[in-house]
């Protein structure tokens, strides 16, 4: 018994299968590609818009502990009676164009001898505040 193989119709076969790439399918590896590195964008936005509000919250916490330095080291003024209150407005403050600082000094509060020191950051036309209190005595 003599099997005849068609070389042909094998020939045939092979070519079918190894043809290549439609250009159906190269396009919607674009898609799929170009989705990929649009939502990497996306995350990217979202980092450098976080690493934006840290900056500022760090220079906010920065500006105020240097406020709270500079009257540790110059004291609380002895004719001091009443609640003292000095704010450095937007744009006063250097290299922190965009932060207003307040410093607020209570004497005698909570108790005589004691006062209560304040100071407030403010940032982005007040949409964003944060505040350091300590007590000094005299």
């Amino acid at each position: 018994m003599n099997i005849v193989i068609h070389e042909p119709y094998r020939l045939t076969i092979c070519l079918r299968d190894q043809r290549g790439f439609s250009l159906l399918e190269v396009l919607m590896a674009l898609v799929v590609v170009f989705l990929a590195l649009l939502g990497f964008a996306g995350y990217s936005v979202i980092a450098h818009t976080g690493m934006t509000a840290s900056e500022k919250m760090t220079r906010a916490v920065t500006l105020a502990q240097e406020k709270m330095e500079d009257v540790r080291r110059d004291g609380v003024p002895v004719s001091l009676n009443g609640t003292w209150t000095n704010t450095e407005p937007y744009g006063s403050i250097a290299a922190a164009s965009h932060h207003q600082r307040t410093l607020t000094i209570q004497p005698h509060t909570p108790i005589p001898g004691l006062h209560t020191v304040t100071v407030e950051v403010r940032w982005d036309q007040d949409a964003h505040t944060t505040k350091l209190t300590t007590f000094l005595t005299q």
